[in-house]
């Protein structure tokens, strides 16, 4: 089970909902300071299931593995206060931008990253030109969405938004303590072009999306 955090009033108010508030989220950023945390799984944890969809681990005989990773286009959704942007930098992805729609928090990871590059936006109105991104990272993003208001259109808003800004071929992680049941629904939804599988790790779900 993950722990559950303290919740401030605006959570309080309203439940697991507080989870698809930005007023929420402004709030914890501002009682945590800035510091990294990790909900779900560290990169460690799935870092294998990523390059070898990718075709970047030890089976690859490629001399050219760090020159590829370095030429990726990565975005990371919903960045928050985790050290996955770091962690991806640290193993090769030179080319990260990562986003969230909290500014409390895009101000604190870029003063305690400023090498790394973070932008204040929304995954569900993303501002980048379509067919931009190689990879993207979705971890917890997609939970926190459907714990809050009009959640299954929000949901929906956000996996098009992705779609759209993804390359064909591309892929999309998305790490979530949703279970096949309550996630293929959105995740197989037929307007979008990509195949979806699936692993479970520990306690936790790794989806792999493939843009067609």
């Amino acid at each position: 089970l993950v722990p559950i955090p303290r919740v401030p009033r605006v959570a309080m108010a309203s439940g697991l909902s507080g989870y698809g508030d930005k007023e929420y989220w402004d709030e914890r950023y501002v009682k945590s300071g800035a510091k990294t945390y990790e909900w779900y799984l560290k990169y460690s944890d799935f870092r294998e299931k990523v390059l070898g969809a990718l075709s970047l681990d030890s089976k690859n005989e490629d001399s050219d593995v760090g020159e590829k990773k370095a030429a990726l286009r990565v975005l990371v959704v919903g960045c928050g206060n985790s050290a996955l942007s770091d962690e991806l930098s640290k193993d090769g992805f030179t080319n990260v931008i990562s986003i969230d729609y909290s500014e409390v928090v895009v101000e604190q990871m870029q003063k305690h990253f400023p090498e790394l590059k973070f932008e204040t936006m929304d995954a569900r109105e993303l501002k980048f030109e379509p067919k931009h991104f190689d990879v993207v990272f979705d971890k917890g993003t997609l939970d926190a969405i459907l714990c809050g208001s009009d959640s299954a259109r929000s949901a929906g808003r956000m996996l098009w938004n992705v779609h759209k800004v993804m390359k064909p071929g591309s892929k999309f992680f998305v790490v979530t303590y949703g279970a096949p049941q309550s996630r293929l629904n959105y995740l197989k939804n037929r307007r979008f072009q990509w195949d979806v599988t699936h692993c479970q790790l520990g306690t936790r779900h790794l989806y792999t999306l493939t843009k067609k």
